[in-house]
């Protein structure tokens, strides 16, 4: 009998901080900060995510993304320690991206072409550049 793999995924839903894309050697990598906040008592707080896309996945989606667009980030976290420039430690949760659907459109100046990509239309735009698969469009889960 084969037993399920084990798996950890997070899920983020946000709005983009920042974009930087690196292409730094053969890896290109897409880095994204994703605010999301919440309501405590009479108090606002903004959590932060790092966000990471690499390969191709990166090179095809760096069109697509600009800041305070609102995204649905799924995707392996890790978290990371680091010491600050004062000396004090510090921990990050860093998300690497499997799927991301975009909840807002892109935001364009008037003198831009409008773009008719997926992304427009609410759908998860998978990371291999592909079709969405069926369970996975707008308008498709069910819900219990």
């Amino acid at each position: 009998m084969n037993s399920p793999s084990d798996m950890l995924e997070t899920i983020v839903i946000g709005n983009i901080g920042s974009v930087r894309f690196v292409n730094a050697g053969k890896m290109p990598v897409l880095n994204l900060s994703i605010a999301a906040s919440r309501k405590v008592g009479d108090k606002e707080y903004t959590d932060w995510t790092a966000v990471k896309v690499w390969g191709e996945r990166a090179d095809k989606l760096k069109e697509h993304v600009s800041k305070g667009m609102k995204l649905l980030v799924r995707g392996r976290p890790e978290a990371k320690g680091f010491k600050r420039d004062d000396g004090t430690v510090a921990a990050e949760l860093v998300l690497h991206a499997n799927e991301i659907e975009f909840l807002s459109a892109k935001q364009r100046h008037p003198e831009e072409e409008p773009e008719t990509s997926q992304d427009d239309s609410g759908t998860p735009l998978p990371l291999d550049g592909g079709s969405p698969p069926p369970s996975k469009q707008r308008g498709s889960r069910r819900r219990n």
